[in-house]
């Protein structure tokens, strides 16, 4: 029987690792079994020719809220030119109201609901012996005359017995592969689906060092760790952080591998910040959930939460630069108004990590927060993926504006371009959640957010903004000072070819001979001790690749700029007397 298992992913650079998993499981029994991804954004038609031409008689399509639109569409084009093949499906978007599902999509045979590692082989052997899959655990099935069931649940599946998703040879350069070191959570948040059931299993260690070893062997530089919370068991995390180190340092430093893990912030400790004081820079990726600091909230989303407590662990950990630091809010909660996101916002913020992700609550099938969307003025889109559009406490006006800072923060702050313009332009507001906004709405009355604008605009539009303020802007915010810091957040990006003429500062600002002496400094012999590779470069490809520039303000500088390898290294010209 040849079987063919399929994902949409959200990207190119995404993979699923549920499909593996599933083609490793019945490889044994059915050998014509392969699995194939493709993405939302690829053409209904080409992803239904392709699977057409597969020639399968099983065709098992893997389903989130990201991609169920699609996956349906796809699923009912090749009912209509493959009537006799089965068509199952799984995955939690399709987990919940399994029944329905099949009432009102006639062209699938079977969903398997819930983990699939079990009773997905077993829905196979009864299709090939030819015999209704009536003692399959987990499964919502239509029978030979139309008619559906649903059978009692099965059990989990012990981590110990799952399949090396990896066994096959893959090219993983470029994209992200995915592994989990355990299932389940110890909290209950109502938004989440890991609160349907209860209880973490872990998988053992030695078989996690298997699985991570093929995954780099196939080039994978990023692993994310889908565990809903990594440091449920400190004991078990430092020894995944232990393998995770002696594997990754099998390979040249250059090879930039990168473990991305969800933490909770609650489970962070001194004895967490004393283990990553000796780990290797920027192995680990932690993203830490805040999602609110509103304690109202917190608890009618049963998210036992303190974050001023742990807050200190989270700047320690920023101090000590040893990992890259991501932490999420959600808005749209139940009673996180504006002033109260406003907020938690802030809060956050505060912290200072090297992103703060701004989701949206997505009102999910089966989550506790769905039960209650009336109780709490919760009204979502009915398609998925189930995105808020307003609440009782937030209009959807002010989610719309919310999405507008949403865009800023993610090409001022997350891009990580401007961290030193950005860093002193919210000063010049009351708050940085009022920085943002302003800005965002800024952008929106100009018209900007309809189309797309080159690094270089980005950095022409912030100075718009913020000349537009001057007015506004506080006695003490010096838009000169801005000015040259905007400039020196340009040059670190990219060594540029020109620089626009609103970054330069007035020729009565500048030195005699500026050009002068930039070619002077450019060229000084201090540089053979202050940058080892300068003795080795010949002249001219040293002046490419390198720029010289005098930045003004309180505490004038020369400054240096290397560019070399993609990165952008900076010295400090000790004096102009020299």
């Amino acid at each position: 029987m040849r079987i063919l298992l399929v994902a949409l992913n959200a990207k190119y650079t995404h993979t699923n690792i549920a499909i593996r998993y599933l083609r490793e499981c019945v490889k044994d029994d059915f050998p014509l079994v392969e699995s194939r991804e493709f993405t939302i954004n690829e053409l209904i038609e080409k992803i239904q020719g392709e699977i057409y031409e597969a020639k399968a008689e099983v065709i098992g399509f893997s389903c989130y809220i990201w991609n169920i639109t699609q996956t349906l569409a796809v699923v009912r084009r090749l009912r209509l030119v493959l009537p006799h093949v089965r068509i199952v499906l799984g995955g939690p978007e399709v987990s919940f109201d399994s029944s329905t599902i099949l009432e009102e999509n006639p062209e699938i045979d079977a969903i398997v609901v819930g983990e699939g590692e079990k009773s997905f082989p077993r829905l196979l052997h009864a299709w090939q012996d030819g015999k209704e899959p009536v003692e399959v655990p987990g499964l919502v099935w239509r029978d030979s005359q139309g008619k559906i069931h649903s059978n009692p649940a099965g059990q989990f599946i012990d981590m110990a017995e799952l399949p090396n998703p990896y066994r096959e040879d893959e090219n993983f350069r470029g994209r992200l592969a995915y592994l989990e070191t355990s299932r389940g959570c110890p909290f209950s948040c109502q938004y989440c689906l890991s609160s349907t059931f209860h209880g973490v299993r872990f998988l053992p260690p030695e078989r996690f060092r298997e699985f991570l070893r093929r995954a780099l062997q196939a080039g994978a530089k990023t692993v994310k760790l889908v565990d809903r919370t990594f440091n449920t068991s400190k004991k078990h995390a430092f020894t995944i952080l232990d393998i995770a180190r002696e594997e990754a340092g099998k390979f040249p430093p250059d090879a930039n591998i990168r473990i991305h893990c969800e933490m909770a912030g609650e489970l962070i400790d001194e004895e967490w910040l004393n283990y990553l004081r000796d780990y290797p820079k920027d192995l680990v990726q932690f993203e830490i959930g805040v999602q609110s600091t509103n304690q109202e909230t917190l608890d009618i989303i049963s998210r036992p939460q303190k974050f001023q407590r742990w807050a200190g662990y989270i700047k320690e950990l920023r101090r000590m630069d040893k990992s890259h630091l991501h932490l999420d809010l959600i808005a749209g909660l139940p009673q996180e108004d504006w002033a109260s996101f406003r907020n938690s916002f802030n809060d956050v913020y505060k912290v200072q990590p090297h992103m703060l992700q701004l989701g949206f609550l997505k009102v999910l099938k089966g989550s506790g927060i769905r039960n209650k969307s009336e109780e709490y003025g919760l009204v979502y889109t009915p398609d998925p993926p189930y995105t808020i559009l307003e609440t009782g406490v937030l209009s959807h006006k002010e989610l719309l504006k919310l999405h507008r800072l949403e865009e800023i923060l993610e090409r001022y702050y997350n891009s990580g371009r401007f961290e030193n313009s950005v860093a002193y332009a919210t000063q010049g507001f009351p708050t940085p959640f009022d920085f943002y906004h302003e800005f965002a709405e800024y952008w929106h009355d100009q018209g900007w957010f309809r189309q797309n604008w080159s690094s270089k605009a980005l950095f022409e539009k912030f100075w718009t903004f913020m000349d537009s303020q001057d007015q506004k802007l506080p006695t003490s915010f010096d838009l000169n000072n801005f000015r040259e810091l905007l400039r020196y957040d340009y040059y670190l990006g990219e060594r540029p070819s020109d620089v626009p003429n609103y970054m330069l500062p007035s020729e009565d600002d500048l030195p005699p001979d500026y050009q002068k002496l930039k070619r002077e400094i450019q060229h000084h012999p201090i540089w053979e001790e202050k940058v080892p590779v300068y003795s080795s470069m010949e002249r001219r490809r040293w002046s490419r690749a390198t720029a010289v520039e005098l930045f003004q303000g309180p505490d004038p500088r020369w400054i240096l700029f290397f560019y070399s390898g993609g990165k952008t290294l900076t010295y400090e010209f000790p004096s102009l007397e020299e």
